[in-house]
């Protein structure tokens, strides 16, 4: 499945203008032109994970696009179930998923910005989902009328 550009902008709550920031600063996301759907479930979690970390935290997208950008490359053609499992670790000179199942996690050497996934998949589910279960009505083209029923006519024949 795609998404586009409004798609996201609704589940993450992300205005045109701070989307259009993220596509000046972030490599990856400028790539993405147009409101054809072309967004898949990996940028949909990265951005979602953008979007925690500037709310959060107070990212500055400008200031760290090229580890975004590293992010990015790392989400690109996963799915859900498989990032579900990851930390997005983001260093000062460095980003890397990781698996928290992995028996060998490697040490936190500097300091790091921890953002687990699962949460964030969570949501993004949640969000989904309850938009799908509004629509399962769908959208009536004719308004409701009242119907009039008229009495039986007994014993006559035409």
């Amino acid at each position: 499945m795609r998404y586009t550009q409004s798609q996201i902008r609704e589940l993450l709550s992300i205005s045109v203008d701070a989307f259009r920031t993220w596509r000046d600063a972030i490599p990856a996301l400028a790539m993405h032109k147009g409101h054809a759907p072309s967004f898949t479930p990996g940028d949909v979690v990265a951005m979602a994970i953008v979007a925690e970390l500037v709310r959060d935290f107070g990212v500055r997208v400008s200031t760290v696009g090229d580890r975004f950008d590293q992010l990015f490359m790392e989400c690109r053609g996963r799915s859900w179930l498989s990032l579900e499992n990851c930390v997005a670790l983001i260093e000062v000179d460095n980003l890397r998923l990781v698996d928290v199942n992995a028996p060998h996690r490697s040490s936190l050497d500097a300091s790091t910005l921890s953002v687990p996934c699962a949460p964030i998949i969570s949501r993004l589910r949640s969000a989904l989902t309850a938009t799908e279960t509004d629509d399962v009505q769908g959208y009536l083209q004719f308004p409701p009328t009242s119907v009039t029923t008229q009495p039986e006519q007994r014993g006559k024949r035409a």
